[in-house]
């Protein structure tokens, strides 16, 4: 990626995936997710996540504790990564929105075949976003080119409005 981005937020769903008799989180989604942590991890960005934060669910905090938490969070990062579910996880369309209503560069990975909300398909007229749409594991290589993309075109729509 030749734009370095310094900090990233990774949202996606959290307490679906976690098995309310074991504690255990999903082990295909563990993997999926923990892949793109890693992926941000090696460039060496900044990496906000509730799900490592929280420990996969083994240490859950409060909620007068992670919402602003996730909301500075989301503030502070060059670009947000989101997974919204399907079905929709209420949270992570939370900081979807969050995100969205402050200018935050977006990717949004979206499953083939899944249904999603109709307001998520046309956030792109409002915020700088970019959608993936992927049928198996996700290509990283083309998430970094998105993300990429996605910078450059919210520099360039800076740049036109200044001055």
């Amino acid at each position: 990626m030749s734009k370095k981005i310094e900090a990233v937020f990774i949202a996606a769903p959290f307490w679906s995936y976690v098995n309310k008799e074991t504690g255990e989180f999903d082990g295909p989604a563990f993997t999926s997710l923990s892949r793109i942590l890693e992926h941000f991890d090696n460039q060496g960005c900044v990496v906000y996540n509730a799900h490592r934060r929280e420990k996969w669910g083994q240490a859950f905090m409060e909620p007068s504790e992670f919402t602003p938490l996730d909301y500075e969070q989301i503030c502070a990062s060059d670009v947000i990564v989101a997974l919204p579910g399907s079905p929709a996880s209420p949270g992570t369309h939370i900081e979807i929105g969050w995100a969205s209503a402050n200018k935050v560069p977006m990717v949004l990975i979206l499953e083939a075949g899944k249904e999603y909300a109709g307001l998520l398909m046309g956030l792109d007229k409002l915020a700088p976003v970019r959608t993936l749409m992927v049928d198996g594991d996700l290509d990283l290589e083309l998430l970094d080119r998105a993300i990429e993309e996605l910078l450059l075109a919210a520099s360039d729509r800076q740049s036109s409005t200044v001055g």
